[in-house]
């Protein structure tokens, strides 16, 4: 490299870079918002009118002429957008379900000290964190989007149109698929529970499970008679009542992980309430 390359700096943002960059993110922020108004996605875009963006974004037509030449190449930028992690958001669940789970935990922490207590532990998280983690998904606009778009993204006539979204989907899979490991790794690590050799990493049981719930997610949208049902589950302590997806995803995760033989309840404490330390922090840097 010259010297006088290493010496070169960017340039800064052009005013009619600048220009382009806000009118091509205004767009895209008012077709989110009429997606989210709609309730989600149709597979066809029927629900998403152009001249209605134009009007929620508040932009002249000849300056998105500028950005995209034909409605179609905003529509595939629109939905590379709504595949993506920044639409589809990046938490392992909703906060909620979270917050659900850990509470379960600190108010029976005294239970982790006995292997019948972290079972019984494991089952009421489960039971009651994995109903809630569906009834998130049954009202989320994302979720409908996602199901859509997974419908749309192979039959998109343009091969690059379809790649680009196809790998704006893939993104969002790896990253929810990732924090959902990091979240079924920190609840294993507390209640003294461990992989299966035959399962490998937690993230073969994030997609394991998330494939079983979102497939009860689409049942429920031909049959919320049968998926609503309750289920009454003999436990280890009398009778639970049960949501067919929880239960479903119960059955799963039995499959996945075992008991840890050399569980050490405090060393497994602190190293659990760590990494809450540790994720908190982070979230709270972004």
């Amino acid at each position: 490299m010259a010297a006088t390359d290493a010496l070169q700096l960017p340039k800064a943002q052009e005013p009619e870079d600048q220009h382009a960059s806000q009118v091509r993110r205004r767009m895209l922020d008012a077709a989110q918002r009429l997606v989210e108004r709609a309730g989600g996605l149709s597979v066809n875009l029927e629900n998403l009118s152009y001249p209605d963006i134009l009007k929620e974004a508040g932009v002249a037509r000849t300056s998105v002429y500028r950005e995209w030449k034909t409605k179609e190449d905003f529509y595939v930028d629109l939905l590379c957008d709504l595949a993506g992690p920044s639409w589809q958001g990046t938490a392992a669940f909703d906060e909620k379900t979270i917050k659900i789970a850990r509470d379960i935990v600190a108010d029976r922490v005294a239970e982790l000290q006995e292997p019948a207590g972290r079972e019984q532990l494991l089952r009421d998280v489960v039971r009651v964190a994995a109903q809630q983690n569906f009834d998130a998904l049954m009202s989320s606009t994302a979720w409908r989007t996602y199901v859509a778009l997974s419908a749309t993204v192979m039959g998109l006539p343009d091969a690059d149109s379809r790649q680009r979204v196809l790998a704006a989907l893939q993104e969002a899979e790896r990253t929810f698929i990732r924090n959902m490991a990091e979240f079924y790794a920190d609840m294993a690590t507390v209640l003294g529970f461990r992989l299966r050799a035959h399962a490998k990493s937690f993230d073969v049981v994030a997609a394991a499970g998330a494939s079983v719930v979102e497939g009860m997610g689409l049942r429920r949208l031909l049959a919320p008679e049968l998926v609503d049902r309750p289920l009454d589950v003999e436990g280890p302590h009398g009778a639970e009542q049960w949501h067919l997806a929880a239960f479903s995803y119960w059955t799963i995760l039995q499959g996945m992980i075992e008991a840890d033989p050399d569980y050490d309840y405090a060393k497994a404490l602190a190293t659990y309430l760590k990494r809450l330390a540790q994720r908190e922090l982070a979230a709270g840097v972004h």
